[in-house]
């Protein structure tokens, strides 16, 4: 994907969420939260955008056709595979990005079924969804 195109869209998706948030609907705020979480995700997600095509899983495969790597534990000697040269670090796609999006989004599933549930319960005490009319009963 281009990155202009990316870049837009997640300032487009900022920008919603927040003008969602500001509204006076117990559940435009929650989908304003959602889509900000959304954003958060892809602009995680486009921070680790590399040129890397294999998965950093070492196979028999990988090892041959890769020069200079050392896949193997050397303890004698200090090394701790896999040691990767200079200038091959750009063959293996980074995990941690992937790893860290994918706790994002189960973190933002727990907080919005959460606010649901509180919105929910806000409903039933007070009748209505509006932060304002909700506000002015607190009395």
């Amino acid at each position: 994907m281009n990155n202009t195109l990316l870049s837009i869209t997640i300032a487009l998706l900022f920008g919603i969420g927040t003008f969602m948030i500001l509204r006076k609907d117990i559940i435009k705020i929650v989908l304003g939260m959602t889509i900000l979480s959304h954003s958060a995700n892809l602009l995680i997600f486009s921070s680790g955008i590399t040129g890397g095509k294999t998965v950093p899983i070492i196979t028999e495969e990988i090892a041959q056709h890769t020069t200079g790597i050392i896949f193997t534990d050397d303890l004698v000697n200090g090394i701790l595979a896999p040691i990767v040269p200079e200038g091959t670090e750009m063959l293996f796609v980074d995990p941690m990005v992937q790893a860290l999006t994918l706790t994002a989004i189960v973190i933002s599933l727990a907080t919005t079924s959460f606010l649901l549930i509180l919105s929910y319960r806000v409903y039933k005490e007070h009748n209505t969804t509006d932060v304002s009319k909700v506000r002015r009963l607190r009395g």
